[in-house]
């Protein structure tokens, strides 16, 4: 492949990846999801067709602290990734943050996965089948939510911030 600009290379990457089905599932709140592994597999592979690299140029820790329960702890990361080109030297940074909870060790490695994941979803544009603002969404958040506090969700909720329920 001729030379060519990261970001012209970066263009081709964001058009190869495409759409990622979600194929992973949550048995306790019985939503899919799309895993860390497959965005990263995807991506991975098209990256390095082009000569790019990706490695977390810096960590910062955002927060430290137990959850509500006090039974686990709770990290939150921004992490920013760089994305060099073996060819020229050139090289793009972004950021991410990422938070993870763990009663163990193992709370930094799920917030550095979710940094990653959603950095990278986010970065390249790749559509999961997920829309925010579809009012449809939302319906399963409340589903959720009944599994979760095992009652029903309120009639008059249309839709729920899914940031407040502790999952």
């Amino acid at each position: 492949m001729a030379s060519s600009s990261i970001h012209k290379k970066l263009s081709e990457v964001l058009t190869a990846v495409g759409y990622i089905e979600k194929s992973g599932t949550n048995a306790s709140q019985g939503y899919k999801y799309v895993m860390a592994a497959q965005v990263a597999d995807r991506v991975r592979e098209e990256l390095s067709k082009r000569g790019l690299s990706i490695v977390p140029a810096n960590v910062d820790v955002l927060e430290s602290t137990q959850t509500i329960s006090g039974k686990q702890s709770l990290i939150t990361l921004r992490v920013t990734w760089r994305i060099t080109d073996s060819e020229t030297g050139e090289f793009v940074e972004f950021q991410s943050v990422g938070s993870g909870s763990d009663s163990t060790d193992k709370g930094v490695y799920k917030a550095q996965t979710g940094a990653l994941k959603y950095g990278l979803l986010m970065g390249f544009l790749i559509p999961t089948g997920d829309d925010p603002e579809n009012e449809g969404s939302s319906d399963r958040v409340v589903e959720a939510a009944k599994k979760i506090f095992n009652e029903p969700a309120p009639k008059a909720a249309k839709a729920i911030d899914a940031s407040a329920i502790d999952f």
